[in-house]
């Protein structure tokens, strides 16, 4: 692709001078655009039927809505540039997204003209915003695999196996490629983007963290983690005995289980506690070298070394099972969110089709989606056929209309899973129970697993366990959890987390509207280009030179309720 990709970070949107602004200046304005220039050839006659096909094949796996805003000075190009452009100018803003960038505003076109004299290669220049303490690799790599996959578009049918051809090139070059480089968590792009949507500003603070609002009234997040989780609590949830044992000193329920190095102590231990068990590794998650359902030594004995193969520690985790399905109840701010039942992968029975129709069409559609979007459900093979018998299944029967159909022992992150939405039918002391027990690690945000056989019965009569305390659960991973992150961040940031930003023209005038808000009780800051004033008209001391600088140093700083800037006309 060569070096055909520069990137150039400039401030040119500094805020507008006027005497006054009482209304809050835009994040927008304060953002540093990223400008990048790229050479390409926009196809002489482009052929829009199958263009328009090629952009509703992009639109159906989420890369923009149909009713979203043009990019921004695309009206200026010739009519027979824009089509191409366009959709050019999305798909680099997309890819940003899918590397985990979390850039949601349009492109801007600053030019676009011919860099040689025959026309046989064009020049484009426009702007995207810039996130702080993001590669700048990122931005030239979205960019040179947008304008490789747009140019091969534009000469291919957009027919399924050219259509699979443009994912797998996306995976491999933009999200794998940028996964290393690139510091985010899976809930992260989720959480900001609907952050965005709802106009609440949000910087990146390095490794992935991000402040979400400014001032005093700002909160920090990784992935869906926040400056209140306790660092102790967190470390006691990455530990399941750890758990165990501190739910249980709290009065909580808690699995009965033993901790054990070797086979002959894992018999030992199965023989006092009663089979069925679960066997797992100590100090694993995700659902790795979990085995449910263990009936006898024989499997125990299979079960033990898988999961000590899988232990950092070596040691192997002897459960007593529990009747019931694993609950997630998502607790954040001392609240219930929602809540899911998470089912292990499955197919939903319809009651004409066999399982074996069912698996086979539902991974032929799976097979036609990115990969980054498939849900990771298999051919039918021997782990399948085991879970089929243990509810009294084969492949040739045909479950009723509803029936989920279970293809793996339990929901993991490798197997995949199904949720189901429960938050209706929870019984208040299951709530108040992982309420507490997400206050007892002092975790602001804690996803609690509760298995239930019946989660609209109180855990104690029907026998139900809090499993595990889970610090920074996925938040936006599935469809339930993306409808519940409008509440999350209202309650999260209320007033969307903006303080009162003033720009005056005249320093008398912005010094006067500083003692007027210290007047009505506010913690407010005074700053030009060169001098920055506390509430107390102390001088603060920073080694910054513009006002945009500084005016970020403010916004970062938790004392902060208002700010007066003065720039001179």
């Amino acid at each position: 692709m060569g070096c055909d990709v520069t990137l150039q970070v400039t401030m040119h949107a500094s805020p507008t001078k006027t005497g006054a602004m009482s209304s809050e200046i835009s994040w927008d304005k304060l953002q540093e655009p990223c400008r990048l220039t790229v050479d390409m050839t926009v196809p002489e006659a482009l052929n829009l039927a199958d263009w328009d096909i090629w952009a509703e094949l992009l639109i159906a796996q989420g890369a923009w809505t149909p009713d979203q805003d043009e990019p921004l000075g695309l009206s200026s190009l010739q009519e027979a540039h824009r089509p191409f452009i366009n959709v050019f100018l999305r798909v680099s803003r997309w890819l940003l997204e899918l590397a985990r960038l979390p850039v949601f505003s349009q492109a801007r076109v600053l030019s676009f003209a011919p860099q040689d004299p025959e026309g046989r290669s064009d020049q484009l220049v426009f702007e995207l915003p810039v996130i702080d303490l993001m590669p700048q690799i990122a931005y030239e790599t979205a960019v040179r695999v947008a304008r490789d996959i747009c140019q091969w578009m534009a000469y291919q049918a957009p027919n399924t196996k050219n259509s699979l051809t443009v994912f797998e090139a996306l995976d491999k070059h933009v999200i794998q490629a940028l996964m290393s480089v690139v510091p985010a968590g899976k809930s992260t792009i989720p959480v900001l983007k609907v952050a965005h949507a709802m106009g609440i500003p949000f910087m990146h603070l390095g490794l992935g963290v991000y402040q979400l609002g400014w001032g005093a009234r700002s909160r920090r997040l990784d992935r869906s983690t926040t400056e209140r989780d306790s660092a102790i609590g967190s470390k006691l949830a990455q530990n399941k005995v750890a758990t165990a044992n501190l739910l249980r000193c709290a009065g909580l329920p808690a699995p009965t289980h033993g901790v054990v190095l070797k086979e002959a102590d894992a018999l030992q231990v199965a023989a006092q506690l009663g089979y069925p068990l679960v066997v797992k590794p100590l100090d694993r998650d995700r659902g790795e070298g979990v085995s449910v359902g263990i009936v006898d030594e024989a499997s125990l004995k299979v079960a033990f070394v898988q999961a000590q193969a899988l232990a950092h520690s070596k040691q192997v985790i002897i459960e007593k099972q529990v009747p019931g399905v694993c609950h997630r109840l998502f607790i954040a701010g001392g609240h219930l969110l929602y809540a899911v039942q998470r089912l292990p992968m499955s197919v939903q029975g319809d009651g004409q089709r066999t399982v074996q129709q069912l698996v086979d069409e539902e991974v032929g559609m799976q097979a036609l989606r990115p990969s980054w979007l498939r849900s990771g459900i298999r051919a039918l093979d021997d782990l399948a056929d085991q879970c089929l018998a243990r509810v009294g299944l084969h492949r040739d029967s045909i479950p009723g209309p509803g029936v989920h159909v279970p293809l793996r022992p339990i929901e993991s992150t490798a197997w995949g899973g199904v949720d189901i939405e429960v938050t209706q039918t929870l019984h208040p002391e299951n709530i108040a129970a992982a309420i507490q027990a997400a206050q007892l690690f002092g975790l602001d945000v804690a996803g609690v697993d509760i298995i239930s056989a019946d989660i609209s019965q109180p855990w104690h009569a029907n026998g139900a366990i809090i499993n595990e305390v889970n610090f920074a659960p996925l938040l936006g991973g599935g469809e339930i959890s993306k409808s519940h992150l409008p509440r999350f961040l209202s309650d999260f940031m209320p007033g969307q987390g903006r303080i009162p930003i003033q720009l005056f023209a005249s320093e008398a005038a912005a010094m006067q509207a500083q003692t007027e808000s210290i007047e009505r009780g506010m913690l407010c800051f005074f700053t030009s280009a060169d001098t920055t004033l506390s509430p107390a008209g102390k001088t603060i001391v920073m080694p910054l030179n513009t006002l945009e600088q500084r005016l970020k140093a403010l916004i970062g700083r938790a004392d902060v309720e208002a700010i007066v800037l003065y720039q001179a006309a």
